[in-house]
């Protein structure tokens, strides 16, 4: 069992990315200081996977892997003096512009994705949500999340996806997970 913590924009800023007319112009990326938290429970990956497609439109919600101490205020600041590094069963993969030359198959992009990884997330379930830029950017862009057999830290986490084509800015404690479906605006459309 462990918490997940969804935590949304006190200002009601949009968290998600949004892409504008017909050449996808990406707006600028809005972000918030304050925001409120609620740790859900989650105990397995279908668990987790209920709390993140409630997420995808729910575009002032992110989750993040840091805890808020009890005595948190309501609002809280993004900083690491106020969300603290903590062990999680649970990670995010992202992965932003793997080359890929292969035909436009979604599950063969996953499975490329996936054999790019250490041997410990293959042949394992994960759940899997295309990154707001897939389709508009060159390569595979794709959030993988994974539940682990145990709690890992971030240091332990980026120990173990170095050198591979992960990122790993998402393994400190305040560093958002953009979990919400991008929008599209102004006559843009969906790749």
């Amino acid at each position: 069992m462990d918490k997940l913590p969804v935590i949304t924009t006190a200002s009601g800023a949009d968290l998600g990315k949004s892409f504008s007319g017909p050449n996808l112009r990406p707006l600028p990326f809005q972000t918030s200081k304050h925001f409120t938290v609620e740790e859900l429970l989650v105990h397995d990956l279908p668990s987790m996977i209920d709390v993140l497609q409630s997420l995808e439109g729910e575009p002032t919600k992110t989750v993040i892997r840091g805890k808020v101490p009890s005595d948190a205020s309501e609002i809280i600041s993004r900083d690491k003096e106020t969300n603290l590094a903590s062990p999680r069963s649970w990670c995010m993969i992202d992965i932003d512009g793997l080359l890929w030359d292969g035909p436009d198959d979604h599950e063969a992009m996953l499975n490329h994705a996936i054999l790019q990884l250490p041997t410990e997330f293959q042949n394992t379930d994960c759940y899997y949500h295309f990154s707001s830029s897939m389709g508009i950017k060159p390569g595979i862009m794709v959030h993988l999340w994974f539940w682990l057999d145990r709690p890992c830290s971030d240091d332990e986490m980026k120990a173990w996806l170095s050198g591979y084509p992960a990122d790993l800015q998402l393994f400190n404690p305040i560093q958002i997970h953009l979990t919400a479906n991008p929008r599209f605006v102004d006559g843009a459309v969906d790749p």
